[in-house]
């Protein structure tokens, strides 16, 4: 394959089957962005959350990857601050999402393409920043990965929780209408 495209298996996951023979992926990633590095090369990890298209449109940076485990940073908001100064809820939201991600794929491997099946936040004071969050894999299951993501502010006070789950092939390709179920 080019370097614009590698394999990801979308044939499901069974039992503990988390490392994935790429001879036998049926998935194309077109955008070489999207794929991580392989498991156990954890220096080249931060590079590659911080690269992820949505990391680099909030200007997250990735200090940190390793199993299950991933911490991002978001110094300045690239959204307009509330009214008190604090960081949007949503962007806060968004940052812990890609945040939960690169830990979640840093269980699956490459060959994962998780996405979000749920995220709950708990926002317990203003996020003023700059910003820490700090993803751990609680769980990592046959069908989904539970991660929590724990968000400090720059007085290095808990501000935000979360917790969420993802689907490790919930970003398969959708189906045509002509294909079989």
């Amino acid at each position: 394959m080019g370097s614009d495209a590698r394999r990801a298996c979308a044939g499901g996951w069974r039992g503990g089957d988390l490392g994935r023979d790429w001879s036998k992926c049926d998935m194309t990633i077109a955008d070489s962005r999207f794929v991580a590095p392989p498991i156990g090369e954890w220096d080249l990890w931060p590079d590659w959350a911080c690269q992820v298209p949505a990391a680099a449109a909030m200007h997250l940076r990735c200090s940190e990857v390793g199993p299950g485990h991933a911490v991002l940073h978001l110094e300045d908001s690239v959204w307009p601050l509330n009214p008190n100064g604090a960081t949007h809820g949503g962007l806060v939201a968004a940052a812990a999402d890609h945040s939960g991600g690169v830990a979640a794929i840093s269980v699956l491997g490459a060959a994962g393409l998780p996405a979000t099946a749920t995220l709950t936040g708990e926002f317990l004071r203003p996020a003023f920043g700059p910003l820490r969050f700090e993803a751990r894999v609680v769980k990592a299951g046959r069908s989904l990965v539970f991660v929590r993501v724990d968000v400090t502010n720059r007085d290095g006070a808990l501000c935000t929780t979360f917790t969420g789950t993802w689907s490790p092939m919930g970003s398969a390709p959708t189906r045509t209408s002509t294909e079989s179920v």
